[in-house]
């Protein structure tokens, strides 16, 4: 690789200056190897075939031009490794490329708000209770167990719409008490007991 010419390209194809010429309909076929040559000058380009690579000669060794695969990875790996973003943790997995996302939720007993004071929670306190407890602006509004839900003093009572436009059925074994007046809009199929007071 010690040979070396001048590559003049233009677009017009007008012979100026005795260099080699190319039109924009042209290609330029880069020297071909099968394996890296010894290189001599910085600066020498090759096409290693073997690699399916443009290579440059940047005085010590042939690099590719543009990124590898593993250094797109790599670039990739270290922009989201480590980061815990909305208790999402993602590790990059250098042996195959690939990333790692583990979500862990900061509290597995409950769907708390941001700023912690409405929350659903079970088993509040780390004890085996069984109930499920309903907080809301800091203050427990209602407990649910197998025997119902209880509202506390602290809470409303239940409140329902005076339309009641959604279509569905009171299954056999079932009840539904509403506070009158109600306009029924959609269709309600009694299977069990509706009781309108």
């Amino acid at each position: 690789m010690a040979t070396h010419r001048l590559i003049h390209v233009t677009r017009t194809g007008n012979d100026t200056d005795g260099l080699a010429e190319f039109t924009n309909a042209d290609t330029v076929l880069l020297p071909t190897h099968s394996s890296d040559p010894t290189g001599t000058t910085e600066g020498e380009m090759i096409y290693n075939s073997t690699d399916d690579k443009i290579k440059i000669y940047d005085g010590s060794a042939w690099v590719v031009v543009g990124n590898t695969t593993e250094q797109i990875q790599d670039i990739i790996g270290g922009m989201v490794t480590g980061n815990t973003e909305t208790n999402v943790t993602v590790t990059y997995d250098d042996s195959d490329g690939t990333l790692d996302f583990v979500v862990s939720a900061s509290d597995s007993t409950a769907i708390v708000d941001g700023d912690s004071d409405t929350k659903i929670q079970v088993d509040e306190g780390g004890s085996d209770e069984d109930k499920i407890r309903y907080d809301v602006a800091g203050t427990e509004v209602a407990v649910q167990d197998v025997g119902g839900m209880a509202f506390t003093t602290n809470s409303g009572t239940v409140r329902h719409n005076q339309t009641q436009a959604a279509t569905y059925t009171i299954a056999t074994g079932e009840g539904q008490l509403m506070a009158g007046p109600v306009v029924i809009t959609g269709t309600i199929t009694n299977n069990g007991t509706l009781v309108i007071i």
